[in-house]
This record gives structure tokens, C-alpha cells and sequence, in this order.
């Protein structure tokens, strides 16, 4: 895949159309600078349109081995199913995504994003400023740190993790409390080892650094992830 070739994907509703194109086309041009070029350009009517469609986009990105740039991601970047199918669809393709106006979305983050936003109203989560800007930050590490193991072509991550692999520990059975945040906090689980993150401490410090809390309402430790994989695992 170039790093240099980007297929941009503009969105605009027929009555200010040519104003928001021009705004986001400016927008564009500042982001790429020296990054890079545009290989395609796609228009999507978003008037009536449920979701962006973007599969032409994506079909572009495929044919020119290109990244795929969003002007506005907009109020889509908290639509948790669209972020899900889209997050599958880049990882399908082995695609790169940016989204100007989110720029801690990328095609790792974007199934833990939608999984995120389901755990906030499950969990009671309040997104203050300070856990939107701890997110964004663990994101972008996230992320650079995925791409540089792709580059080089080693599978480990070294965001704050043992080089222990996954393994899941005997334990008495739990409370019922925490039976009910295992099943809560598995889809979690699902996107964070989907993006790669693979020992007992690189998840506990994913589900910190996005400020989930555990049964008890504290931080996550390796032993509880452990805990919660075998209840899990126990229902199948």
C-alpha cells in the first residue's frame, strides 16, 4: 500500500453543496501538504442518505493501493454501528483510514471506538474532557505503534504490556455483579484483541486508558482480565 496516494470522500447536502465541497476540499489540501496526492475524489449526497456510503471509495482505495480520507466524519464518529461495519471493511481490504475532523479514528480504532461508545451508556460512563483527551491521545499511540509493527514486520506491541501471552487463569466463580460486566465488557474485548492487542496487560491498560471501569468501579488488572475471559469462555 503507497502512503503517499490518498482517495479523499467529500459529503454534502444539495442546498449549501458547492460551499461545504469548497471547505472540505480546502481542508484536504492543507492535510496532505507534503504527505501526499490525491488519486480520486468522491462526492456523497448525504440529504437523504441513512449512512456515507462509501464503498466506492473504498473500491478506489482497493484498485490504487491508496488511504482513504474523510473530510467530516461528522456525527457518524458516534454512530457505533456504522464505525463497526466501516472498522471491518478497512481491516477486509487492509485499508488505511483518515477522518480529518476525528483524527484519533483510524481503521484500528474504529471497531474499539463503536464498542466504546456502547460500553458508555452500558457502564454510566461520562464522557468529560479529560477521558476524550486521554482517548484520543491512547488512540494515536495506538495506532502508530500498529503501523510501525506492520512495517517491520513484527507482531509485537509495546503499548505498556509483558511480552506474556494470552492466557486465561482458574478462578472461583464470580459474583453475579461481575458475571454481568463480563458480558457487558465483551464486545470491548472482541475490538481491542481485533485491533492486536494480544497479553492480559496491554487489555487491562486499553479498557484504563479509555476509561472503562472494572465491576468494582476501579482500574482493570491483568488477573481480572483473566477472570473475565474465563467467564466468558465458560458460556461459550
Amino acid at each position: 500500500m503507497s502512503s503517499d496516494l490518498f482517495v479523499s470522500y467529500l459529503q454534502s447536502a444539495e442546498a449549501d453543496a458547492e460551499d461545504v465541497l469548497a471547505l472540505q476540499r480546502a481542508a484536504i489540501a492543507r492535510h496532505l501538504g507534503r504527505r501526499g496526492r490525491l488519486a480520486a475524489e468522491i462526492i456523497g449526497d448525504t440529504a437523504c442518505a441513512v449512512e456515507p456510503d462509501l464503498s466506492e471509495a473504498m473500491s478506489l482505495c482497493h484498485r490504487h493501493g491508496a488511504t482513504l480520507l474523510m473530510a467530516e466524519l461528522g456525527i457518524w464518529g458516534d454512530e457505533s454501528a456504522f464505525l463497526r461495519k466501516l472498522g471491518y471493511e478497512l481491516r477486509r481490504l487492509n485499508l488505511r483510514f483518515v477522518a480529518l475532523d476525528r483524527p484519533e479514528a483510524s481503521e484500528l480504532t474504529l471497531g474499539i471506538m463503536a464498542a466504546v461508545t456502547e460500553a458508555e451508556e452500558r457502564f454510566d460512563v461520562i464522557r468529560t474532557p479529560e477521558i476524550v483527551a486521554r482517548r484520543r491521545d491512547f488512540y494515536a499511540r495506538f495506532t502508530a505503534e500498529r503501523r510501525k509493527c506492520a512495517a517491520t514486520g513484527s507482531g509485537h506491541m509495546s503499548v505498556r504490556g509483558s511480552e506474556t501471552r494470552f492466557q486465561i487463569e482458574d478462578q472461583r466463580s464470580g459474583t453475579s455483579r461481575s458475571w454481568e460486566r463480563a458480558r457487558d465488557v465483551a464486545p470491548l474485548l472482541t475490538e481491542i484483541r481485533a485491533a492486536g492487542v494480544e497479553t492480559l496487560e496491554q487489555v487491562a491498560h486499553t479498557l484504563n486508558a479509555l476509561g472503562i471501569p472494572s465491576a468494582r468501579g476501579n482500574r482493570w488488572y491483568p488477573m481480572q482480565v483473566a477472570r473475565v475471559t474465563k467467564r466468558l469462555a465458560a458460556v461459550g
